[in-house]
């Protein structure tokens, strides 16, 4: 009993002292307060509301590629990045590689108007996510 007694009066002592460390413990640093983050950065690829919502600073709605995508039945949204123009569809395909998209080898570089939310309502081109299976979609009833 004595011995069941000295070891686990010897386990308690290590743990709470420390075994073998002889330098002091850091000093903790408060946690930042995250009351101030007003807004989360979504991955190219994520489903979005606004630009600054996204990492690449650029969300897509599906009424930016009307008629390509019909507001009418779809609803998508998603984080996405600019390509080169309508025949661009190789830069998209290794964006969806590196993004690990489910359907990598459909990617599309397709019209968008007025895809920046500062108002300006030129057309850009931009990689088409829902095409690799990426983005959020709801399909209107």
């Amino acid at each position: 009993m004595r011995n069941f007694l000295a070891v686990a009066v010897s386990v308690v002592s290590l743990s709470l002292f420390g075994c073998n460390n002889t330098s002091p413990d850091p000093v903790q640093e408060p946690a930042p307060e995250t009351s101030e983050q007003t807004q989360g950065m979504y991955v190219t690829g994520s489903g979005c509301e606004m630009d600054s919502d996204c990492d690449s600073g650029l969300c897509w709605h599906e009424a930016d590629s009307y008629p390509l995508y019909n507001p009418y039945w779809i609803r998508a949204s998603s984080c996405t990045e600019e390509c080169g123009g309508p025949d661009d569809h190789e830069s998209c395909r290794l964006l969806g590689l590196s993004l690990n998209a489910p359907y990598p080898n459909t990617a599309k570089c397709i019209p968008a108007r007025g895809v920046y939310d500062d108002g300006d309502d030129q057309i850009v081109y931009v990689c088409d996510m829902l095409s690799m299976g990426l983005g959020h979609v709801a399909w209107v009833e």
